[in-house]
């Protein structure tokens, strides 16, 4: 349909204006056309050509692709597309844009000179030549237990790493589809920047875009840059990978995989595309902005001990650049692939740069009596456990850093890079001089462990490469002072984040690299990982269980920011959301507390949540119970708790609202996902959590429900036969406050409104993936959980008088009454999440900004007190 005469012109008019270079005055006529046709194709251009020109490419690139989704076959379309590509340095993508257009109009000389200018493939790329320092240039180096920077001629400057670990998987992308350059980069550059920040580090290669970006943070601030420290990751060797270490074709990839960082590091680089890894041109040189390189994964400890079983001649190894005696196999092996990378970089770029080696504290140098391996536990302890311990031995092994060194020809030197938090392994937990150990802000675990760490490694640089504890509400793992793996609410988040951050500057760490710049919904955790099916959806879906999802500064939140529930008691965010149950009509004379009016349900990507509308809340007159009856009617327990009123749907989950204090969520007993167990032999007689198969859930008519526990820390054995209980976490008591006063809030319940609103993270209900409404159902193998698809979740609800519960209240869904609510929910392939700072930037700001550099601390540092580790001896 031709546009109407007035827009028409008006287009005509902004074109004029365009190629006049009157680019605001063309955007704004451009915006004017489309706010008319959303859809006309030369608003569209307009827009993306204006764009193009301001070097706007995100903005042009999306307005192109609008064009085509229009029209596939239109010129300018194509041609703008293939222009932004070519300006990003995406050959591959340019090229194909502008054949597509090269078939419209095949004697066009704008498109020959494109084409001309491109390779047909990134192989066909001719880099420039390396760029040699005439002399070894050093871009950082170690001193006694710190890094230096150069600070002007012939100078060197300390630094103390204020550090931000970056993952960049957004909501739904898996870890290998990295951000678009759409300025998100840029984004998160200038929030640590602002955080007081003075380090990044990344894991692996990065599409171009992001070198490009902190190349343009550093010129931009030189007197502040941020410094980079990049990773060299690998995946374990394949088939038998303790065996595998050698093997040429896997050594050979990831030496490859190091010279390839060390080339783009440069801004020489052309890397072509490779599914689950970035690609594409790499032309920004931000090496002098590197501080260092940490190589390699956490090592699992079963692969170190059993390559250096059948490695023993193998302890000592004599580089150009590092070298390293009296190790074990995998020691040896560390040190020569430190070597080979640091070894081409000079030879390439003459250019030199500290590195060390991914350790955690299960393979860290020290020695635990607290932490016996399984065989020795098993020779130990006078019982049997009824399931087999699910952990790698966490003290069989060590890798010392300290071994490592730096020859006479590296100026650069080693460290030793650790990723250490406070809640794990157990010997963190349990071990007595630890336990007894102070920073100076009070006791503290894990100081006591860091002081023995820094100790141990002498002058030698300790850098502790990730620490933190995440946002979530479940909870893995306790620690003694509260930093538990989860369960902590965002403001407690910051405040922890912050003393581990100023324990670790006090136990004399060279530095302090927080995990992690945003939430990460693809990761999973020990606590939920058999029970998220399909796993490779779990990446659509935040799993507010899941430790691993939650430690970011950056919070991605499930669902649009502009429709979000808000747990506070009142019901103007509900609008016309959800499904209500409707046609309620309390009966006359029902005391207000016992008179139910409205029952709402809705959801999104990490929630179902719950709107009860009552007469009046007094807790102490009318209390609350919701069933939830996840999947088929025919099973589960029919009568509610408390009451023992039938109801017309099998339940598998019931909330019981008893008041702020001991409100929970219950579950039917064959559908718990744990069961106790007794360990037998024991004296005192002792139980374990063992997983409740098949966990089906069962048509009955007993009233057998159940708490929620997770055994977070399972019992243990020491070396001296100490035996330390288990600890258990109970994950369905309902947390009663503001969402806007704890961010972990589970219910609230507003006497002033009469509206008790609840959220319950789709895994408390046993939903393995609610994007194709896939629940607990079972086993796949008698042994491995299973699933099935649900049709939504029928509701019941009563409410009762808690001095004659059987008495008085209202009954929905039970009995003569009406048929329970029916609730279900669209499902989805792409998440809807936005996202928002969490108080943690702040109390970090606070923190960093208050470390000005190293702790001062020299070699006559006073020994701690009541250490019980000690250096490992082999």
């Amino acid at each position: 349909m031709p546009l109407p005469r007035p827009l028409a012109a008006l287009l005509d008019s902004s074109w004029t204006s365009y190629r006049a270079n009157e680019l605001t005055v063309a955007d704004s006529g451009f915006r004017r056309v489309l706010a008319t046709c959303p859809n006309e194709i030369g608003g569209l251009n307009g827009t993306g050509y204006v764009s193009l020109r301001r070097n706007e490419l995100e903005l042009a690139r999306q307005a192109f692709a609008r064009a085509l989704a229009v029209q596939p076959t239109d010129y300018d379309a194509l041609t703008g597309s293939g222009m932004v590509a070519f300006r990003r340095d995406h050959p591959t993508a340019a090229r194909g844009f502008f054949e597509r257009a090269a078939t419209l109009f095949p004697t066009d000389s704008l498109i020959r000179s494109y084409l001309t200018q491109l390779p047909k493939s990134i192989a066909e790329i001719r880099l420039p030549p390396p760029r040699r320092s005439p002399t070894l240039r050093v871009d950082a180096r170690t001193g006694w237990r710190r890094f230096e920077i150069p600070g002007g001629p012939s100078k060197w400057t300390p630094l103390w790493i204020k550090g931000v670990n970056i993952g960049a998987a957004l909501p739904g992308k898996h870890p290998s589809e990295f951000p678009p350059d759409d300025g998100t980069y840029e984004r998160w550059l200038e929030l640590v920047a602002e955080m007081g920040s003075n380090t990044i580090r990344v894991y692996t290669i990065h599409p171009p875009h992001f070198y490009r970006a902190l190349e343009g943070w550093n010129r931009a601030h030189p007197t502040n840059p941020l410094w980079l420290i990049h990773g060299v990751w690998t995946e374990l060797p394949p088939g038998k990978h303790e065996e595998q270490y050698d093997d040429p074709t896997w050594r050979g990839e990831f030496r490859a995989e190091a010279r390839r960082i060390v080339d783009l590091l440069h801004g020489r680089a052309a890397i072509e595309h490779w599914a689950g890894h970035a690609s594409g041109i790499y032309r920004s040189d931000v090496s002098r902005w590197v501080l260092a390189y940490i190589t390699g994964r956490e090592w699992e400890p079963y692969s170190v001990v059993e390559y250096a079983r059948l490695n023993p001649g193998k302890t000592g190894y004599r580089g150009t650049l590092v070298e390293i005696e009296g190790a074990n196999a995998a020691e040896v092996w560390l040190a020569e692939e430190a070597d080979d990378l640091l070894g081409y970089e000079v030879a390439t770029y003459n250019t030199i740069r500290p590195i060390a080696y991914t350790n955690w504290p299960t393979l860290d140098p020290l020695h635990h009596p607290t932490e016996s391996t399984l065989d020795e536990e098993a020779k130990l302890r006078p019982w049997q456990l009824p399931e087999a311990p699910r952990e790698f031995d966490n003290d069989a092994i060590g890798l010392d850093a300290a071994r490592m060194r730096a020859t006479a020809r590296n100026p650069a030197g080693t460290f030793a890079s650790f990723h250490a938090y406070p809640y794990y392994p157990d010997f963190m937990v349990l071990d007595p001089g630890y336990a007894r150990a102070r920073s100076p802000e009070g006791p503290s675990n894990y100081f006591g462990y860091l002081d023995e760490l820094v100790r141990h490694h002498g002058a030698m640089p300790v850098v502790i490469s990730e620490y933190g504890v995440p946002s979530s509400r479940g909870n893995a793992h306790h620690q003694p002072q509260g930093w538990n793996h989860g369960g902590h609410s965002e403001v407690d988040q910051a405040a922890i984040d912050a003393r581990l951050t100023r324990d670790i500057h006090a136990a004399g760490g060279a530095g302090a690299i927080l995990f992690a710049v945003i939430d990460e919904w693809f990761k999973k955790n020990w606590a939920v990982i058999d029970f998220v099916q399909p796993p490779e959806r779990n990446r659509l879906w935040l799993n507010v269980l899941d430790a691993e999802q939650n430690y970011g500064i950056l919070a991605m939140r499930a669902g649009p920011k502009d429709s979000a529930i808000t747990i506070d008691g009142r019901s103007d965010d509900w609008g016309a959301r959800g499904a209500t149950w409707g046609g309620i009509a309390p009966p006359s004379g029902l005391d207000a507390p016992l008179a139910i009016r409205d029952v709402r349900a809705t959801s999104d990507e990490a929630y179902l949540y719950l709107r009860l509308d009552v007469g009046a809340i007094d807790w102490t007159k009318g209390r609350y119970l919701i069933g939830i009856d996840s999947y088929r009617p025919d099973l589960g327990g029919t009568r509610l708790p408390r009451t023992g009123t039938v109801c017309n749907s099998g339940l598998e989950f019931v909330i019981d609202l008893v008041g702020p204090e001991d409100s929970e969520l219950l579950v039917d007993r064959p559908y718990n996902l744990y069961r106790s167990a007794a360990i037998s032999g024991t004296n005192p007689p002792r139980t374990t959590q063992v997983y409740n198969r098949p966990w089906i859930s069962v048509s009955h008519a007993d009233l057998q429900w159940d708490t929620l526990l997770l055994e977070t820390n399972r019992i243990r054995v020491g070396r001296d036969g100490t035996v330390f209980p288990s600890v258990n976490d109970r994950r369905n008591r309902l947390r009663f406050a503001r969402q806007a006063d704890n961010s972990v809030a589970d219910w609230f319940a507003d006497p002033a409104t009469g509206v008790i609103e609840i959220r319950l993270g789709w895994g408390m209900l046993h939903v393995m993936d609610p994007s194709s409404h896939w629940v607990l159902h079972g086993t796949a193998d008698g042994r491995s959980p299973n699933g099935t698809t649900t049709d939504g979740f029928r509701l019941v609800v009563q409410s009762y008088r808690p001095d004659d519960p059987s008495a008085g209240g209202m009954a929905l869904g039970c009995g003569a009454g009406p048929a329970p609510f029916h609730y279900t929910w669209p499902g989805w392939e792409a998440p809807r999440w936005h996202q928002e700072v969490k108080p943690v930037f702040a109390a970090m700001r606070e923190t960093f900004r208050a470390i000005t550099g190293p702790v001062a601390f020299g070699p006559e540092r006073p020994a701690r007190v009541g250490g019980a580790a000690r250096s490992r001896t082999r």
